[in-house]
């Protein structure tokens, strides 16, 4: 995919996410209590930090599969033309964040959801988007500190304006599609974009849940 091709398609990108988003904490909060749930019955006396860790590493892990499983490239047409690998990362990292937002007891507000589900996936570009719509953050975006900050009003143009952003870093996966044109090569590259930089949003929720 070029980025030509993204460029072309933000706005149903942007529109596409947060659809994805608001489908996915409406239908699947049973299943996000029961799946953390159950760690924490596998794993008693876990601290919150330690369970949000462990699912980051089977997340990530789960992520890198998919990435190797899909390195030799391929577009998707249904909703919008993007790689399939891309598709798939987002919704694996769109419910990272939720399950690590129901470990640290972020469960009710969806519109709180919505916005924290978008700043994690938006990572360190946040910050930037945040600034677009009147909101300085300190060196470490966490919840404590941007909710007093961040009204009805606020979230709804964080809606549109951090989208963008995760767009934008798309982009530099756009960047390993030569290389997944060679299948051998392809699905290692693949599976280590994919394991990263899912580890990078998982790690980012930790802290933006944890205020560390």
């Amino acid at each position: 995919m070029s980025e030509q091709i993204i460029e072309e398609d933000k706005g149903k990108v942007a529109l596409w996410i947060e659809q994805y988003i608001e489908t996915f904490l409406g239908a699947n909060k049973s299943y996000i209590e029961g799946y953390v749930a159950k760690l924490r019955e596998q794993n008693p006396n876990i601290s919150n930090e330690k369970l949000a860790k462990k699912i980051r590493n089977r997340k990530s892990f789960k992520n890198g599969l998919v990435g190797a499983a899909t390195g030799v490239g391929g577009l998707i047409t249904l909703p919008i033309t993007v790689p399939v690998d891309l598709i798939a990362s987002w919704k694996i990292q769109i419910g990272l964040a939720f399950a690590i937002a129901h470990v640290y007891g972020q469960t009710h507000d969806t519109a709180d959801l919505k916005t924290d589900v978008y700043l994690i996936l938006a990572g360190n570009s946040a910050k930037e988007a945040l600034k677009t719509v009147g909101v300085v953050a300190s060196k470490e975006i966490t919840k404590k500190a941007i909710q007093k900050k961040v009204s009805v009003e606020v979230m709804k143009k964080i809606w549109k304006v951090v989208p963008q952003k995760i767009i934008t870093k798309a982009g530099e996966k756009s960047l390993t599609s030569f290389t997944k044109m060679v299948p051998l090569l392809g699905a290692p590259i693949g599976f280590g974009f994919d394991y990263f930089s899912t580890r990078v949003v998982g790690s980012f929720a930790i802290k933006y849940y944890s205020g560390r």
